[in-house]
């Protein structure tokens, strides 16, 4: 501790211990333009607000080095947490969080001030907005014959191209929550502003469904694409999520029994940061480790599916191996199809179709439709969100309800339609 005479007055110089994020030393320096009786009694409030903690590197830690300090912190911890949330949420503080208020000092971030980001970010947080209306521009200059580079280039985004959907918003909550609520626990701030936050809610929309012409369609509509049918096929008849199909490898296939095990490393995830660019991940719950049954026809399709890569893999003098993935990126079969790849790829297909849902809408597709006929667990147990009330038994063995809602989706995709590549339930 230390008093010194300075410009006219005194100056107060307290020790503050060791910066949490640097290990330098910290001190408290104030000036009391006063009597050297006042500066000492600044020197013993401040030592004892010292001693208090109410000093523990508040005032000077930004926002943005809380936030990178709380996301290493996050991805090299033992709770378990994806490779790609973790560069989602770097990007997140790169793009949304830093720019607006990374060299805001915590204590200056209240409830008002997260609101008035929430809000903005709702309204003008988009960077998508321009491509958006771009794209827009260029399809409405092809349909009136126009010239649509022109159009793109003088097209201005609209108030929905720039808002942010809620859901994004949200995501953006949690990161800041996380961020304060750990600088709370340090005693860097008092407590954690985010838990007064209220980032603005949107309004829950369904996910759009196929109906079964539109998926019959679809698949006549692959008639060129017999490897990409087999694909689509087992998400819209055994609901496997695109991670899940993606990961599938032909061990996990057993087309005499006719079944698909869906095991416990079974999803791939994708990321800039993983050596490999992806990596096989566990499920978010056990329920997603489950045994399926298949129909004949996805059965049929899937042996000659296989009989073709048998044949690729015959050309590089090899054979197929029980590891290699079912859906291969590469022909030796050692690296697995990206789900956003296959994503756009079907997002493309259903645009030429006039269709107006996800890839992930195939997987409701089967739900929704099953609902009318099976059980909730039976539903349940194909999706792989179920219930603790749902038994282990599940795991191990097809039951007669399964196979009969696998029976079911492939007798409903293929009605009144030939299969890609297989037979039709009405010959």
């Amino acid at each position: 501790m230390t008093i010194r005479k300075r410009r006219g007055g005194w100056q107060v110089i307290v020790y503050a211990g060791l910066d949490p994020l640097t290990g330098k030393q910290r001190q408290l320096t104030r000036q009391v333009n006063g009597s050297y009786r006042q500066a000492e009694k600044l020197e013993a409030r401040l030592r004892t607000e010292v001693a208090d903690g109410q000093h523990a590197g508040t005032r000077l830690k930004t926002l943005g080095e809380l936030v990178d300090l709380w996301i290493e912190r996050r991805a090299a911890s033992d709770k378990p947490i994806s490779p790609d949330t973790v560069e989602d949420y770097r990007s997140l503080i790169a793009k949304k969080i830093k720019p607006a208020l990374g060299g805001k000092r915590l204590h200056t971030v209240n409830a008002r001030v997260l609101d008035a980001f929430y809000d903005d970010l709702r309204r003008y947080g988009n960077a998508k907005a321009g491509a958006r209306a771009s794209a827009r521009a260029r399809a409405e200059a092809v349909a009136r014959g126009a010239d649509p580079s022109k159009a793109a280039a003088t097209a201005q985004p609209t108030a929905s191209d720039q808002r942010l959907s809620a859901n994004r918003v949200r995501d953006v909550h949690v990161i800041l929550s996380g961020a304060l609520g750990m600088a709370a626990r340090w005693g860097w701030i008092p407590f954690n502003p985010a838990l007064m936050a209220r980032p603005a809610g949107g309004k829950g929309t369904s996910r759009p469904v196929p109906t079964p012409e539109e998926v019959r369609e679809l698949f006549r509509a692959l008639g060129d694409e017999p490897d990409f049918a087999v694909l689509l096929r087992l998400s819209a008849t055994a609901g496997l999520r695109p991670s899940e199909i993606c990961a599938l490898r032909w061990l996990d296939l057993d087309l005499d029994a006719m079944t698909v095990t869906i095991p416990p490393d079974g999803s791939i995830v994708t990321a800039k940061s993983l050596p490999a660019k992806y990596a096989r991940k566990a499920p978010k719950s056990r329920h997603s480790e489950r045994l399926l049954a298949l129909d004949p026809t996805t059965t049929d399709l899937l042996r000659a599916y296989r009989a073709r890569c048998e044949q690729v893999a015959q050309g590089f003098d090899g054979r197929l191996s029980p590891q290699a993935y079912v859906f291969p990126r590469t022909p030796d079969g050692r690296t697995p199809v990206r789900p956003d790849a296959v994503s756009k790829r079907f997002t493309a297909l259903v645009r030429r179709l006039g269709h107006g849902y996800t890839l992930y809408g195939l997987r409701h597709f089967m739900a929704t439709q099953l609902g009318a006929v099976a059980e909730a667990g039976t539903v349940r147990e194909r999706m792989g969100h179920g219930s603790l009330a749902v038994t282990s038994g599940y795991m191990h063995r097809v039951s007669e309800a399964d196979r009969a809602a696998a029976e079911y989706m492939g007798a409903l995709i293929d009605t009144t339609s030939r299969g890609v590549g297989g037979r039709s339930t009405t010959e």
